[in-house]
């Protein structure tokens, strides 16, 4: 896979029924996907899974918000890191039934979402929330088909 991904499991998914069935290559996966889709290069992404209240707690520290929110990225100016992604794993868990689909589909989708913002996707506005979208779901759909998830 041209990028490596650095999976840091500070919440522990394996304490999760919902996530018994994970790993990280599955993660790294669909980063993959998001990259080869978008832009291919060969670089590198932290990813870290995080309960509620340690993420808010980065929240409020890097990004002055104390609210939850599903995933944090944050673009690294290195062409040997793109990024890291802080992702609440204890808010997917709970908003997945809301929309109907499992835990998994939705960590999935915070992992992607949070990916396409390294890679310079936004949803600041109608347009970008709109092209965001039909980026998230193109990659499901891949993730999907690959048999990723």
């Amino acid at each position: 896979m041209p990028v490596q991904v650095s999976v840091g499991d500070q919440v522990g998914l394996d304490a999760f029924a919902e996530f018994a069935d994970c790993n990280s290559q599955q993660f790294a996966a669909v980063i993959n996907l998001c990259f080869a889709e978008y832009l291919p290069l060969q670089t590198s992404v932290e990813l870290c899974f995080m309960n509620e209240a340690d993420h808010c707690a980065a929240h409020e520290q890097f990004l002055n918000n104390s609210s939850a929110t599903d995933v944090m990225s944050f673009p690294y100016d290195d062409d040997d890191c793109r990024g890291e992604l802080l992702v609440n794993v204890e808010m997917a868990v709970r908003r997945a039934p809301e929309f109907g689909h499992s835990a998994i589909h939705e960590l999935m989708l915070y992992v992607i979402h949070g990916t396409l913002h390294l890679l310079g996707f936004d949803d600041k506005t109608a347009e970008d929330v709109q092209k965001m979208r039909a980026a998230e779901k193109n990659i499901m759909q891949q993730a999907i088909v690959d048999d990723i998830f």
